[in-house]
């Protein structure tokens, strides 16, 4: 994929993120979303119906712990990590005013491709652009031994099984699109791909899952 070069965008500061999610988590009107990101970024392009798609030249591995270190930044997390067929990773975040999405494809070993879909009522294009732009200033500052922090994290399989195949990792405590099983112990929960997983637990407060 060749370089595509960016537009002028206007520049943001860590206070200026933080300013921008609080504005959209209280529920005000959307800011108007920058344009591209300036840097390291190869290309990107935006549907206003479904997501914005970014590509760094950076390892998926190293993508996927800037994420991970972004969203606790803007006092978000990781909920679900859905491991792809292709090699990529499904992650799903949210809180009580906001549901995201984003799939990271692996292009090679030193290009990776981000999706990123956030919404409440509409479509959250402003603070889409905020999670790319602290995941680009992540990645910058990122050193090579970074590791993605999987101390607080469950199993996701696809059968109500410990012995059924390993789908991914889901966040106890978090707020899961989940439903009862009909095995005891065990709830179904929808992952970022659209197909279904087991996690061991039950619903807790708020509907969350606990283990």
């Amino acid at each position: 994929m060749g370089a595509i070069k960016p537009h002028q965008s206007l520049r943001h500061t860590p206070l200026t993120l933080f300013l921008l999610l609080s504005c959209a988590l209280s529920g005000c009107t959307a800011v108007t979303a920058v344009s591209a990101i300036p840097g390291t970024l190869y290309g990107a392009v935006s549907d206003q119906f479904s997501s914005e798609e970014v590509s760094f030249p950076y390892s998926i591995r190293a993508c996927l712990v800037a994420i991970q270190d972004s969203l606790k930044s803007m006092r978000l997390a990781i909920d679900i990590l859905e491991i792809q067929p292709d090699g990529g990773y499904g992650i799903a975040f949210n809180n009580k005013k906001l549901n995201g999405k984003i799939t990271l494809i692996k292009q090679t070993e030193s290009l990776t491709t981000i999706k990123i879909s956030v919404k409440s009522m509409t479509r959250e294009e402003s603070i889409e652009d905020a999670v790319i732009k602290m995941v680009e200033t992540t990645l910058k500052n990122q050193i090579q031994t970074a590791k993605f922090q999987l101390a607080a994290y469950q199993d996701l399989r696809a059968l109500p099984s410990t012995t059924s195949q390993h789908l991914g990792w889901f966040r106890p405590g978090a707020m899961l699109d989940a439903s009862k099983s009909d095995v005891d112990g065990w709830l179904t929960v929808a992952l970022p791909s659209g197909e279904s997983g087991y996690v061991q637990g039950e619903f807790g407060h708020h509907k969350t899952v606990s283990r």
